[in-house]
């Protein structure tokens, strides 16, 4: 009954052609048209790791995380809703347009939607970057997500009783000194991922502090960089270096108003050897926050 990655995402917009300019030109991610109107961005061999799609509303719509087996699939179905929470299966068109064995959906204690599915259908066509970007999902799920929340406690228990996350580690990061310091916990699934959730004490109204998407080298980050300059898309931090995963990444707006990070050199844990620590600092060097977006 084990979460082995993040396996996408479906992200909400009012406007999907900027998404398409914006994962293609910017990202480097690969378009595919997809059904009744959705953009399907593909990164790897999977056939997308993000959906778009026009939902009237800027938003992540839902996270995507994914099991080896149908019957880790059924057990942990089955624990969700000892939890007594509601879970609804997808429907067959739902189930086809995420290209998977099936899948449900429930509700977080903050109100997030999060989907659990088995068996990613894929093509195994070959990814090329527009761009030339090379991503790194192998093992690990495509990225993270950062998610808001007014109510951390009750949703970290969720998560590591009910889900089976394991905690990494946890920031208090002081924004404004008259405050007390907002608290992000870090959790990590069954990859070596150093953190694929994440809880942070923020309001979001699209229901995301941000997206992460790896690259296999510093010079894909610092061209990401230059395009991101050359598209004008607002930078929300400077580059810098994470102290939780050795990540060095810059974050930047995407068109539903959320950030994505873009970075490289993430650290891979053996969790049989990784100690729960505590930080007031999130950062090693820069990081500088831009605009008025919390950081982390």
């Amino acid at each position: 009954m084990k979460i082995t990655e993040f396996g996408y995402v479906i992200i909400g917009t009012t406007d999907v052609e900027k998404w398409r300019a914006y994962g293609t030109d910017v990202l480097g991610m690969m378009a595919v048209d997809g059904p009744d109107g959705a953009l399907y961005l593909k990164m790897d061999e999977r056939d997308f790791r993000f959906v778009v799609k026009n939902t009237g509303k800027d938003q992540l719509y839902a996270s995507g995380w994914g099991v080896d087996t149908e019957a880790d699939f059924n057990a942990l179905k089955n624990s969700v809703e000892k939890a007594k929470v509601k879970v609804t299966l997808g429907t067959t068109d739902e189930v086809k347009m995420r290209k998977v064995q099936n899948f449900f959906s429930f509700s977080d204690p903050s109100g997030l939607r999060h989907e659990v599915f088995w068996g990613p259908i894929s093509s195994f066509s070959k990814f090329v970057s527009p761009t030339g970007t090379r991503f790194v999902t192998t093992n690990l799920g495509f990225g993270h997500a950062v998610l808001p929340t007014s109510n951390l406690k009750e949703t970290v228990e969720f998560w590591t009783g009910v889900m089976k996350f394991g905690v990494s580690d946890i920031l208090h990061l002081t924004m404004d000194p008259s405050a007390p310091p907002i608290s992000i916990n870090f959790l990590h699934c069954f990859n070596g991922r150093q953190h694929s959730l994440a809880f942070a004490e923020l309001g979001d109204p699209a229901g995301c502090n941000h997206l992460m998407v790896e690259v296999d080298s510093i010079d894909e980050v610092g061209r990401a960089l230059d395009r991101v300059d050359q598209h004008k898309v607002p930078i929300s931090m400077t580059l810098g270096r994470h102290v939780n995963d050795d990540m060095v990444s810059f974050y930047m707006v995407t068109p539903s108003g959320f950030q994505m990070e873009f970075g490289t050199g993430g650290l891979v844990k053996d969790w049989t050897t990784h100690q729960v620590f505590e930080t007031t600092r999130g950062s090693h060097w820069g990081h500088k926050f831009i605009l008025g977006m919390p950081p982390e």
